[in-house]
């Protein structure tokens, strides 16, 4: 059988063995987590940011109306959401529990459950 993280033949010790040893399991699932985190993160990046800029700003309300520049002067994103909804008639972007809508420079913004 070959180590599917060193490409090595080796004799397995058990009928469900795939790696020559934990190093080497640990190693590739490792290196294949780094990778996927590398391919996601022009989009994890800005989103955990704008997470982050609405925790702060929404620590004690649950729902409230911001200016764009505000939110811009923040660093806030406005490019990047992980979903979209219905809400209040309109489409509501989502960034996790919150629901984004945009007027024409305001902002609101809801926290859902």
């Amino acid at each position: 059988m070959r180590d599917p993280f060193t490409n090595e033949e080796f004799n397995p010790k058990r009928n469900n063995q795939k790696f020559e040893n934990s190093k080497n399991r640990i190693k590739f699932h490792n290196t294949r987590a780094n990778q996927l985190r590398v391919e996601k993160a022009f989009v994890d990046r800005p989103l955990n940011n704008n997470l982050k800029i609405l925790n702060d700003i929404m620590a004690d309300k649950d729902n409230e109306t911001f200016h764009k520049e505000f939110l811009k002067g923040k660093g806030f994103n406005f490019t990047i959401y992980n979903s979209t909804c219905k809400t209040e008639g309109t489409t509501g972007y989502c960034i996790y529990n919150f629901i984004i809508i945009y007027n024409s420079s305001n902002v609101k913004i809801i926290r859902s459950n």
